[in-house]
């Protein structure tokens, strides 16, 4: 083998190494980011740090105050909180259904209609666009009417004229992908 042979021979298996090293970097990649996507991630239903199934007090503990029972014995599941904060945004009332063993059920949150561009553009950008939006005219009485499935939950927000914006969030009962 010549000196030029020998040459071309050594840039041939420097290519080769190179190319082996360039696969095996973007096989790791590819490994990498198949794994993130696997990876199941911590479930975030309801509000930020909450979840359904939470017992009263973990709740309580997560908002920072105490929930005060509402309703006769019949609806003993039911509590309220006052005067809290969302971000920055001022919560009227928020109400939850928590029964003994299922732990919470539902959530609902009551904003002054101020709230409601911000709230609405904000779901909007998290999830996508609303479900179904429906606007009636029920006499002289407007509501408006915002439907997001997230997957994990199904969140309802609602206006009517002269009222609080409402949120309503509560578990899905189904997986989108069976339908």
């Amino acid at each position: 083998m010549g000196c030029r042979d020998y040459g071309l021979w050594v840039l041939t298996g420097l290519a080769q190494s190179n190319m082996i090293k360039v696969c095996r970097v973007m096989l790791l990649g590819l490994l990498i980011s198949l794994l993130q996507i696997s990876t199941p991630m911590p479930a975030i239903a309801c509000l930020q740090g909450m979840s359904w199934g939470m017992d009263r007090s973990a709740v309580e503990q997560e908002l920072g105050v105490a929930l005060i029972g509402i309703g006769d014995s019949t609806t003993d599941n039911l509590y309220e909180a006052r005067d809290l904060q969302l971000g920055d945004l001022q919560v009227e009332r928020l109400r939850l259904r928590v029964a003994d063993p299922q732990g919470l059920q539902r959530l609902a949150i009551e904003l002054e209609p101020d709230a409601m561009t911000e709230v609405l553009a904000g779901l909007r950008h998290r999830f996508g666009p609303p479900v179904s939006t429906v606007v009636d005219e029920d006499g002289r009485e407007l509501q408006q009417q915002w439907v997001w499935h997230t997957g994990e939950d199904l969140i309802t927000a609602m206006r009517r004229e002269n009222s609080l914006f409402l949120l309503d969030y509560k578990p899905t009962r189904i997986d989108p992908n069976l339908l």
